[in-house]
C-alpha cells in the first residue's frame, strides 16, 4: 500500500479511503465524543425503550438495555481500537482479510445497507415531526405528497456534514447531541410529573412481563451491533488508545440513557407512541420536539452517508485494477451516490420504501458476521504484531456461512452469535484450510517492516 506523504500539501486526510490518517490530523476524546453519542441515537433506540417500558418492569427494562449498551461498547471498543492503531478505514482494513477483491463484496453491502436507511430515517423522522406538528399528509403530485417534499429537504440539509467530512460530523454531533438529550431530560421529567407516584412508581411497577430481561439486553446489542462494526471509519481520527476509550466509555453510557428514558416513557404512558407522548405537553414542547428530532437524526444520517460513501469509493478501488471501466472514486464524490438515493427515497414516503426497508434490514444480518471475522483476524491471526494479508477464500466462507445461518435464525441472538460465530470459523478455516492450501500474499510482513 502506498503512503501518502504530509508534504503533499493538496492530500485531504478523509479523502482517500487507502491513505492512513496522519498524526497531524488526529484528535482528541472530546473531539469525538458526541460523534460517538450521535451514532446511537437514531429513533429506533427511543421507540424501542418505549415498548419495552409498556412490556416488562422499568426498572429491569433498564438494567437489560443497559447490559445489552456495555456489551455492545465492549465489542466497538476491539474493533474500533483497530482504527486508532492503523489509522485506515474499515474497508481498507478488511483488505487483510478479504483480500484486494474481495472486500468489494462487504464494501458494497455495506453501501447499500447505510445508504438505504439514510432516506428511509429522514422519512421517519418526517412523519413524526409532522404528526407532532398536526400537519395532515395530503398529494401534491402523483403519489408525490407535502411529507415527502419536506423529508427530502431535510434529508438533502442532513447531507451537507456527511459530504463536508467529519470534521462538520463533529460539529453537528456537538449542536444536536446537547439539544436532543435537554429535550429528552425534559419530557422524561414531565412523564415522571405525570404519573402517580413518580419515579419510584414506575420504577417498581409491575406489568405483564412480555418480554424479559434477555429481550432487553438483546435489544441493547442488536440496536447497533451491525454499524458498531464501522467504528474504525471514525477511531481512526482519534489521537491514542486512551482518548478511545474515554470516548466509547463515556459514549455509550450517555447514549444507553436514550431507550432508558424511553423506557420511563412507555411505563408512564402505556399505549401511547412517543410522538404522542411528545404532544401531550403543549405546542412549545411540540416545537421543541420537532427540532430535537431533526437534529438527532442528522447526526445518525450523515455516520450514515459517511460510512456509505466511504464504502463505496473502497467498492471502486478494489474493482478498478479487474475492470479498468470503474473510476476509482475519492470518499467525498462517492457520497453524493448516497446522498441522492437517501434522498430520493426520502421524497418516495415510507410507503414506497417500506419493501425497501425490509430488504436492506435482512441484509443487514450480515454485518456481524463481517465484523467477527475483522477480529478473527486483526487479533488472533495478526497477533504478535506483524500484518497478515490472506488470500480470502477463509473470510469470505466464514462471512457468507455465518450469515446465512443468522440470516435463516439458525443462531440464536445473531448480533452476538454472529459475532462469535465469524470470529471462531474464520480462524478454523484459515488455519486449516486457507493457509495449508494457498499461503498468505507477499504482502504479509512482521510490524518491524511496515
Amino acid at each position: 500500500m502506498s503512503e501518502v506523504t504530509l508534504k503533499d500539501e493538496s492530500w485531504q486526510y478523509d479523502e482517500r479511503v487507502s491513505a492512513r490518517v496522519p498524526e497531524e490530523h488526529t484528535h482528541g476524546w472530546a473531539n469525538f465524543l458526541m460523534i460517538f453519542i450521535g451514532m446511537w441515537t437514531a429513533l429506533v433506540a427511543l421507540g424501542g425503550g418505549i415498548t419495552l417500558g409498556t412490556q416488562m418492569s422499568a426498572s429491569t427494562a433498564s438494567l437489560g438495555l443497559l447490559a445489552g449498551y456495555i456489551v455492545c461498547m465492549i465489542y466497538g471498543y476491539f474493533v474500533g481500537l483497530v482504527g486508532v492503531k492503523e489509522r485506515l478505514c474499515l474497508y481498507n482494513l478488511l483488505g487483510r482479510p478479504f483480500s484486494t477483491l474481495g472486500m468489494t463484496l462487504p464494501s458494497i453491502f455495506v453501501f447499500l445497507i447505510a445508504g438505504t436507511f439514510i432516506g428511509v430515517q429522514a422519512d421517519g423522522v418526517t412523519r413524526v415531526i409532522m404528526t407532532v406538528a398536526h400537519v395532515k399528509e395530503f398529494s401534491i403530485i402523483g403519489p408525490i405528497t407535502n411529507w415527502g417534499l419536506i423529508s427530502a429537504v431535510l434529508c438533502a440539509i442532513m447531507m451537507i456534514s456527511a459530504y463536508k467530512g467529519i470534521k462538520y460530523i463533529g460539529l453537528v454531533s456537538w449542536i444536536s447531541m446537547p439539544i436532543y438529550i435537554i429535550f429528552l431530560a425534559v419530557v422524561t421529567i414531565l412523564s415522571v410529573k405525570a404519573y402517580s407516584g413518580g419515579l419510584g412508581a414506575i420504577w417498581g411497577a409491575t406489568r405483564e412481563n412480555t418480554a424479559t430481561f434477555s429481550d432487553a439486553m438483546f435489544m441493547g446489542v442488536s440496536l447497533y451491533a451491525g454499524f458498531t462494526g464501522m467504528m474504525p471509519d471514525v477511531s481512526r481520527f482519534v489521537k491514542t488508545k486512551k482518548d478511545f476509550t474515554i470516548a466509547i466509555v463515556v459514549g455509550y453510557l450517555i447514549a444507553s440513557l436514550i431507550p432508558i428514558s424511553g423506557v420511563i416513557m412507555g411505563a408512564a404512558f402505556p399505549g401511547l407512541e412517543y410522538w404522542e407522548i411528545f404532544g401531550m405537553f403543549g405546542p412549545a414542547m411540540g416545537i421543541f420536539a420537532c427540532i430535537a428530532l431533526f437534529f438527532t437524526q442528522w447526526t445518525t444520517n450523515d455516520n450514515n452517508a459517511f460510512s456509505s460513501g466511504l464504502a463505496l469509493a473502497n467498492a471502486t478501488e478494489g474493482l478498478n485494477p479487474k475492470i479498468p471501466a470503474i473510476p476509482v472514486l475519492t470518499r467525498t464524490k462517492a457520497t453524493i451516490v448516497p446522498i441522492v438515493m437517501g434522498v430520493v427515497f426520502a421524497g418516495l414516503g415510507a410507503g414506497a420504501t417500506a419493501p425497501l426497508l425490509n430488504a436492506v434490514s435482512a441484509l443487514g444480518s450480515w454485518l456481524p458476521p463481517m465484523s467477527g471475522v475483522f477480529l478473527g483476524h486483526f487479533y488472533i491471526v495478526e497477533r504478535g504484531g506483524k500484518q497478515v494479508y490472506a488470500k480470502g477464500l477463509a473470510a469470505l466462507l466464514s462471512w457468507i456461512i455465518v450469515s446465512i445461518l443468522v440470516h435463516t435464525g439458525k443462531l440464536p441472538l445473531p448480533a452476538i452469535s454472529g459475532v462469535i460465530g465469524g470470529l471462531i470459523l474464520y480462524v478454523i478455516l484459515y488455519y486449516v484450510v486457507e493457509l495449508p492450501l494457498l499461503g498468505t500474499r507477499k504482502e504479509t510482513q512482521a510490524a518491524s517492516a511496515s
